[in-house]
């Protein structure tokens, strides 16, 4: 055998001794000298911590204890390497247990958060006196939700995000969802249009979101096949605002979360009964989701939306 594979046998055997998960039971027996009081301690039976020491005994080179009258009693080998596993053990738990210190009100940080576009002006208003009352001496950038916010969130020049669920995403990206609405067809009502049939002749104006239907009108898949060509469309914009300015001043028909439409609108039926549920969601990265700094700015745009 080489000198290269008899280190790495060696350090093989290294590997496989080591468990965490048993090191405590070594630790109180050591103390206590009894099984039973160390069954009780850990709120175990006597037997599975029988076992327990049956593990420890296959993962260390020498034995442990030996048992006296007096209970367990520490080896040579134990006494001789106890103060350092001991001292390594109590640090890696001092550092597993240790709280993550953030204090928002001394964070200087930039924070950035993509919006949709048509949550953009309803949110930021709101949100903006939350922010800077937890984070006074942070600086503030909103931005509209664009074609690369998702790159741009995973390389973390985005803090988090808020807009249409999207299951398409990367598993990477989580979500979490801020509020369920339900999409319409919808044309005002100075045209007294009631029925779907009277829709049908109309063109519709068509709103193209960023990074949720800019390559496909999800509509289109929700009504049943044999109605899916009674939508055509005269206009496509990608604001919110300018369809909504379109469909209250032209004749035409306009698909919308029921949030933006006023009382000018009426809402016309899908045929078949068909309805089309939307959420609202709040995005991040899945790595940074329990992080303080999402966790506050969750529930301050949760918080928000409360109130919208």
């Amino acid at each position: 055998m080489t000198n290269y594979q008899a280190c790495n046998t060696r350090y093989d055997k290294m590997e496989n001794k080591i468990n965490l998960n048993l090191i405590n039971t070594l630790i109180l027996l050591k103390k206590y000298r009894s099984m039973r009081t160390v069954a009780k301690v850990l709120g175990k039976s006597e037997s599975a911590v029988s076992k327990d020491l049956a593990k420890l005994r296959g993962e260390f080179s020498d034995q442990l204890f030996v048992k006296t009258q007096n209970g367990f009693e520490s080896t040579h080998y134990l006494s001789q390497i106890y103060q350092e596993l001991e001292s390594a053990y109590l640090q890696l738990v001092s550092v597993v247990n240790k709280p993550i210190e953030f204090q928002p009100h001394l964070y200087k940080e930039l924070i950035t958060i993509a919006i949709a576009d048509p949550e953009y002006d309803l949110l930021v208003s709101r949100l903006y006196p939350k922010l800077v009352a937890h984070f006074p001496l942070a600086k503030l950038n909103f931005v509209t939700w664009g074609p690369d916010s998702i790159d741009k969130l995973m390389r973390g020049d985005i803090d988090c995000g808020i807009h249409l669920q999207n299951e398409r995403f990367s598993k990477d990206i989580y979500q979490k969802t801020l509020k369920v609405d339900q999409i319409v067809t919808a044309v005002h009502k100075r045209y007294e249009i009631s029925e779907w049939d009277e829709i049908k002749p109309l063109p519709f104006v068509f709103i193209d979101v960023p990074g949720w239907n800019e390559f496909s009108y999800r509509f289109q898949d929700v009504l049943p096949k044999k109605h899916r060509e009674d939508i055509s469309y005269g206009v496509r914009v990608d604001k919110l605002r300018s369809a909504l300015q379109i469909a209250a001043n032209s004749k035409v028909a306009i698909q919308s979360p029921t949030r933006y439409l006023s009382d000018d609108f009426s809402v016309i039926a899908y045929p078949q009964g068909v309805s089309f549920n939307i959420a609202y969601s709040f995005y991040c990265l899945q790595t940074e989701r329990h992080s303080p700094l999402t966790q506050i700015l969750s529930q301050l745009i949760r918080e928000s939306y409360q109130e919208v």
